[in-house]
C-alpha cells in the first residue's frame, strides 16, 4: 500500500471520527427524556387549575342547597310573564317563568349548546335560543329542537306568602 493511501485513510479517520451509532443512541435518548421532561413540567403547571376545578365541584356537590335567595313576589308576574335574575352567584343567569295560577319554573338559561342566553318566547310557549334556534320545553327544560341535546339546568323553588324563592338547583338527567 502506498504512503498516499495510508494517509489518506489516515486522515479520513481524524477528521471523519463520527461514531453514527452512539450519535443516534444519545439523541434518541436525550429526545425522550426532554419529552417526559416536558410532559411532567406541563402536569405541574397545570396542579393549581386543577385544584381549583375540584375545590369548585366539591363545593357544588356538598352544597346543593343554597340558601333561600327571593326571585319575586306572588302578584309580581302575570301568567305567561317571566323575570330574569341571577343565582346562585352574580355571573349564572336565571329565569323564572309563570305557567299557572300556582305555577312556576325556573331555569339557569345558558343555552346547553353553546352558552348563548335562552329566552322566553310566550306565543310559542318554549324557552328559545337565538343563536341556533334552539327550543327547550318550558315544563322540564327537555330540548325540543336545534343544536342542544342536553336539558337546561332547572332551579328549585319554594313559594311562600312572602314570595318566590330560589332554593337549589336541580342537576339535569342525562
Amino acid at each position: 500500500m502506498s504512503w498516499w493511501k495510508r494517509l489518506d485513510e489516515y486522515l479520513r479517520d481524524i477528521s471523519l471520527n463520527v461514531r453514527r451509532q452512539r450519535e443516534l443512541d444519545l439523541n434518541r435518548r436525550g429526545f425522550i427524556a426532554t419529552t417526559f421532561g416536558l410532559i411532567a413540567l406541563f402536569f405541574l403547571g397545570s396542579l393549581p387549575f386543577m385544584t381549583v376545578f375540584a375545590k369548585e365541584k366539591v363545593a357544588d356537590k356538598v352544597d346543593k342547597r343554597k340558601p333561600p335567595f327571593r326571585i319575586a313576589g306572588n302578584d309580581e308576574l302575570q301568567i305567561g310573564e317571566s323575570k330574569p335574575y341571577f343565582y346562585p352567584r352574580e355571573n349564572d343567569p336565571a329565569l323564572l317563568v309563570r305557567l299557572g295560577e300556582n305555577y312556576y319554573v325556573s331555569y339557569h338559561i345558558k343555552c346547553t349548546h353553546l352558552q348563548c342566553p335562552v329566552y322566553w318566547e310566550p306565543n310559542q310557549e318554549v324557552l328559545m335560543c337565538p343563536c341556533h334556534n334552539g327550543f327547550f320545553d318550558v315544563k322540564n327544560g327537555a330540548p325540543l329542537a336545534g343544536p342542544p341535546r342536553r336539558p337546561l339546568p332547572m332551579i328549585e323553588l319554594d313559594i311562600t306568602s312572602d314570595g318566590i324563592f330560589a332554593v337549589g338547583i336541580v342537576d339535569p338527567e342525562v
